[in-house]
């Protein structure tokens, strides 16, 4: 029995069809069938003028001609996969209409399109435009005749008015009749953040998830470095979602990216990224050279120990240069055009590739850059980044609305650390810790080798040393009063007891451990889901990580 969606499109010339045919196509899916590809001449279906189709059109019979949409429908409707919807692109009376209302019933909705005659003309004039002998108008249209047009008007369970919309307006009208668009109420992205000042671990919390989802979408910058460990080698992720190059997940980067073009082009290299699982939004800003140098030579560096990647610069160039003609795009770089499409024939916005993720019941998650600690605006100014590092801030930069969430993770860790002094221990620090100490004292009280430690923290980006401090539950509940986490991560349990780094299983981790983690689901209100309890700390140990996962919940979509 057949069940597919079976949309038919009737109309004038020039009253939109074609166009919405085909944006049906390009954006939910639809097979086409199309009045030129019925006929098994290759001619007829391969770029006819419309004379030529007009004159072949009228060599058929009418009863071949009542017949035609309808015979390429059934024998596609045949062929195509059952659940790929269908639209129709023409038909010229309500017979044939009708024919395919008593085929299909409730299956079927039929389109009508209209506008003005005035505004017809004027759409056939502009279209025929170049043509050596176009026909008349009136002739184009004889097939429908008025009272045809009128008929199929009122038949119509779809009305269009097309005079003052272009292509990209009758689609969405059309769609939300169609209800092609997903509710708000449907919620399948998961967010992952960092709830203090970065360097939480969120790389490899996100590799773990990684292998559950359908689309994986990274905002932020090169400013934020995410160290994955992984069977193929430790790897840093400065641009694309952390542990792309282990699964098979759709890649999207946000409109609120920055971008050093030499270090995305090579992280698709290394990664093998091939060019139908990423896309850019055509939005994202280039970082040139010379943001770079702007930060390396001002005073963030040094003062507020930035990383220098040009993120800021650039961010700022964006807002202050509107007008001129010195911000370049994603859509104005040709090395990523694989990944944006051309102008005029852009692959759509990051918006609308999520749109199509919602519709297909596809599982999402967006990985969020830095920690909610150094939020431009939420953070202990000066010593914050360049953007919202918040929940809120990374939704805006991946274009999704808040009604989208099902799940917010917040990752942590036992001891928070901070950038160290670019220039040794000149007072020019990232920002204040509430409570310093050394990694020789965490070491010291969890029995860990202090050297290793020190050697291991390290920042992903610049390699700085880390500065570290006791755990602050004053910040970490003011992260959880702005992103009201659904789940807690934390990571480095091992820093609270070497022995934790053998646990497989929740008991069996340290008595003060099991209480920290009772003490930090009381403050947030939130279950402790995931638990990191070591990570490697040699380049070429085999022992990649372990996670003890406490979850009630996966992010596999029901397609899978």
């Amino acid at each position: 029995m057949e069940t597919r969606q079976i949309v038919v499109i009737s109309g004038k010339t020039c009253s939109g069809k074609s166009e919405l045919a085909r944006l049906l196509e390009k954006e939910f899916g639809f097979a086409v069938v199309s009045n030129r590809r019925w006929h098994p001449n290759d001619e007829w279906r391969e770029g006819m003028e419309q004379p030529d189709i007009l004159d072949r059109r009228r060599e058929l019979g009418k009863a071949e001609r009542e017949q035609w949409m309808f015979l390429e429908t059934k024998a596609i409707c045949a062929k195509e996969k059952v659940d790929r919807p269908l639209v129709v692109d023409h038909l010229d009376t309500l017979a044939q209409v009708l024919l395919f209302r008593q085929s299909f019933g409730a299956n079927l909705v039929h389109v009508h399109l209209y506008a003005s005659d005035t505004t017809l003309q004027e759409r056939y004039a502009t279209r025929t435009e170049g043509e050596a002998d176009p026909l008349p108008y009136d002739e184009v249209n004889q097939l429908s005749g008025l009272d045809e047009i009128k008929a199929l008007k009122e038949d119509a369970d779809v009305r269009i008015y097309t005079e003052r919309s272009d292509s990209n307006d009758t689609l969405v009208r059309v769609a939300a009749r169609l209800h092609l668009y997903t509710p708000p109420g449907i919620r399948c992205v998961d967010v992952l953040i960092g709830g203090q000042y970065g360097s939480e671990g969120k790389g490899n919390i996100v590799a773990f998830l990684a292998r559950e989802y359908d689309v994986m979408v990274r905002v932020g910058g090169p400013n934020a470095g995410h160290t994955v460990a992984s069977s193929a080698g430790p790897y840093t992720y400065h641009h694309l979602p952390s542990g792309s190059r282990d699964v098979t997940a759709r890649l999207l980067l946000g409109p609120g990216m920055t971008i050093h073009l030499p270090g995305l082009l090579r992280e698709i290299e290394e990664c093998a990224i091939s060019e139908d699982r990423l896309f850019i939004d055509p939005q994202a800003t280039i970082i040139e050279e010379a943001d770079i140098g702007t930060e390396k030579e001002g005073h963030l560096v040094s003062t507020i120990a930035s990383t220098g990647s040009g993120s800021g610069a650039a961010a700022a160039r964006r807002i202050l240069d509107r007008g001129k003609d010195t911000v370049r795009l994603a859509r104005d770089v040709e090395e990523l055009r694989p990944y944006v499409g051309t102008p005029g024939n852009y692959h759509g916005s990051t918006s609308e590739r999520l749109e199509e993720a919602y519709h297909n019941g596809h599982s999402i998650l967006l990985e969020g850059t830095q920690g909610s600690g150094l939020s431009i605006f939420h953070g202990a100014y000066p010593h914050v980044t360049s953007r919202d590092t918040n929940v809120a801030g990374c939704l805006s930069e991946a274009g999704i609305s808040p009604s989208r969430i099902r799940r917010i993770l917040m990752v942590i860790r036992p001891m928070p650390i901070r950038v160290g002094d670019p220039d040794g221990d000149h007072g020019h620090t990232s920002g204040r810790l509430k409570s310093p100490t050394t990694f020789d004292e965490i070491a010291k009280s969890a029995d860990l080798e202090a050297t290793v430690l020190n050697a291991a923290e390290k920042t992903s980006t610049t390699k700085r040393n880390r500065r570290v401090g006791w755990f602050e539950w004053d910040q970490f509940r003011k992260a959880c009063a702005l992103n009201a986490p659904t789940d807690i991560v934390l990571t480095f349990a091992d820093y609270l007891k070497s022995t934790n780094s053998k646990a497989r299983r929740f008991e069996q981790l340290d008595a003060e451990t099991i209480k920290f983690v009772e003490e930090l689901e009381r403050v947030s209100q939130a279950p402790v889901s995931l638990i990191n309890t070591r990570f490697p700390r040699d380049p070429d140990t085999s022992d990649l990580r372990s996670l003890i996962d406490r979850r009630n919940w996966t992010a596999r979509s029901k397609r899978r």
